[in-house]
């Protein structure tokens, strides 16, 4: 079943013709249509962002997404974005900051501790700044084409969205700075876990006076991976034993 926490926004309200694609051309091999790279991290500057996210093809299987564990994983920057994708118009959210709203922040939390750029860059994690649960199931439709992105909501959550579609996969392990990208001599995370993939994204948010831009590929980490999928003869062991329930898995859902 579609959780509660799970934000589905028109198009045309979401991107408000703001839609980010100026994204270098992809490399052949992909996860959910997101970049595979094999060193970590990918930082720089450039006039255009590399490693542009691209609109895929469903498979019919469901893929784990967490935020959880290890350490490390999560939301960075000071402004209010979401984790989703883009499908049919309409963006779905799998991670959303804003937790625990008060009448002082009515729209919850962007991060977790205050000045913290220097600190952690501004990171969110699990029932601080990003609503729970943070771990989420989602089969992806085939024949249903989607995108990966960030839906940025500005500094107070509220300002116009923009979908930014820039992001990185790299699998077992990934490196990425600790910092803002401003900060000198930025220390380095790895997070590691073998058989996933982690996906960093990329926000774009402050362009150089020369027009180019910071990329560091660490606004979200998330870990993600497709469940395991038994063999033919497995299957055909099921549906005579009559688990037709197991087929019914291929619908599209998000679920705890």
């Amino acid at each position: 079943m579609k959780l509660p926490f799970t934000s589905t926004l028109s198009i045309a309200a979401a991107t408000a013709t703001a839609l980010v694609s100026f994204g270098a051309p992809a490399q052949a091999a992909s996860f959910l249509g997101i970049d595979i790279v094999e060193d970590s991290p990918v930082t720089g500057t450039a006039p255009t962002i590399p490693h542009k996210t691209n609109v895929f093809a469903g498979d019919g299987l469901t893929y784990e997404f967490s935020v959880l564990a290890p350490d490390g994983l999560g939301s960075r920057g000071l402004f209010y974005s979401d984790f989703g994708f883009m499908s049919n118009g309409q963006f779905t959210a799998l991670f959303m900051e804003g937790a625990n709203p008060t009448a002082a922040k009515p729209n919850g939390n962007s991060f977790d501790i205050p000045n913290s750029a220097f600190i952690n860059d501004w990171q969110g994690t699990c029932d601080i700044t990003i609503k729970s649960p943070c771990m989420v199931e989602y089969t992806f439709e085939e024949g249903v084409e989607y995108q990966f992105g960030v839906l940025e909501r500005g500094f107070s959550g509220s300002g116009t969205p923009m979908f930014r579609t820039f992001g990185v996969a790299q699998l077992d392990s990934f490196k990425f700075p600790s910092l803002t990208d401003q900060a000198p001599n930025n220390p380095i995370i790895e997070v590691s876990d073998p058989g996933y993939y982690f996906i960093g994204m990329e926000d774009t948010r402050f362009p150089l006076a020369n027009g180019e831009f910071y990329y560091d590929f660490q606004d979200w980490v998330v870990k993600a991976q497709a469940e395991s999928v038994p063999e033919p003869g497995t299957v055909g062991a099921l549906l005579g034993l009559g688990a037709l329930g197991f087929i019914s898995r291929r619908r599209q859902s998000v679920k705890r």
